[in-house]
């Protein structure tokens, strides 16, 4: 009996610990639908995309991506559209500047995401294969958008970025492409834009950092979902002291000095293994990891090949 006793006493002390410890508190970020002209005619072959269906769908990929990084709590789509709503504005207001500022504090948010999409397009080519009657499709699509990050306290732009993503139908595998939709590669092409436009939004925020090191294996604070792929490198960058405005006094940031370069091993679920390739400093915890830009070159087949279908 009295040893049950203290066991129930042992865990009441636990859970009376735990109790106490600070809840981690995430900032709050809404996304705002990406606007595009509505006049304009957006095709697949005969499939017809409507703007205000680009519009949400591709700020609902921007959103999951967010989410996924649990780096904010991410305001819904319905809770936003409901505020809109009740404040009568509309995508010409948040558009304009200092708006998104007065609409961050009405979504009682600490960033507010605002983007467009300049160019949407998609190129069918069609050609006749005589030697086997059938006919192969090259479909290429272009997405291109531009957004910033607003810090609604203070009103300024954190982040401000343009990508564009271009997607090839010969990109992909044929097993994948040979039932694909236009839906589908539609889909696929807007995934990539808004993995692309989420790691921009995540790195001008909270920029990759270095978890914990052991030896030559490093854990970095970024996991599935993140883009990170493995093989990936990245360059390791030390912080230096604060860069401040001699006009104003605000802090401008910090200045950086690159100590090593990174590989990614393994990406999981919460975060991602890498190994030192090479160092000219010294890597600690909590160093800043920023992607090298690789830059990537088409060589032509050597052997020309008719493949039918996509």
């Amino acid at each position: 009996m009295k040893k049950l006793l203290k066991i129930i006493v042992a865990l009441a002390i636990v859970a009376a610990f735990f109790k106490t410890l600070p809840a981690v508190e995430r900032p709050t970020l809404a996304v705002m639908p990406f606007i595009i002209d509505q006049s304009l005619e957006i095709r697949i072959g005969d499939l017809v995309i409507a703007p205000s269906v680009i519009e949400n769908e591709f700020s609902d990929q921007v959103l999951q991506n967010l989410v996924k990084s649990r780096k904010f709590d991410v305001l819904e789509r319905a809770n936003v559209k409901k505020i809109m709503n009740e404040n009568n504005l509309t995508e010409s207001d948040y558009a304009k500047p200092g708006e998104a500022e007065r609409i961050g504090k009405l979504l009682v948010a600490d960033y507010i995401v605002v983007g467009y999409i300049d160019r949407l397009e998609f190129i069918l080519e069609q050609k006749n294969i005589q030697i086997t009657g059938e006919r192969s499709l090259k479909l290429t699509g272009t997405f291109k958008t531009h957004f910033r990050v607003v810090e609604t306290k203070s009103g300024k732009i954190v982040c401000a970025q343009s990508i564009e993503e271009k997607l090839k139908s010969s990109d992909i595998p044929f097993q994948e492409r040979k039932d694909m939709t236009g839906g589908d590669f539609r889909d696929r092409l807007f995934s990539a834009a808004a993995v692309k436009s989420c790691n921009y939004v995540l790195e001008g925020i909270y920029p990759i950092k270095i978890a914990s090191i052991s030896g030559n294996e490093l854990t970095l604070n970024r996991g599935d979902g993140s883009g990170l792929v493995k093989g990936d490198h990245l360059d390791v960058f030390e912080l230096g002291d604060s860069v401040k405005d001699p006009d104003t006094g605000e802090v401008l940031g910090s200045s950086e000095s690159k100590v090593g370069e990174i590989e990614v091993t393994d990406v999981l679920q919460k975060f991602s293994k890498a190994k030192i390739i090479s160092s000219t400093g010294i890597i600690t915890d909590g160093s800043i990891c920023r992607r090298i830009k690789s830059v990537k070159i088409e060589e032509a087949p050597a052997t020309p090949r008719v493949t039918p279908g996509w």
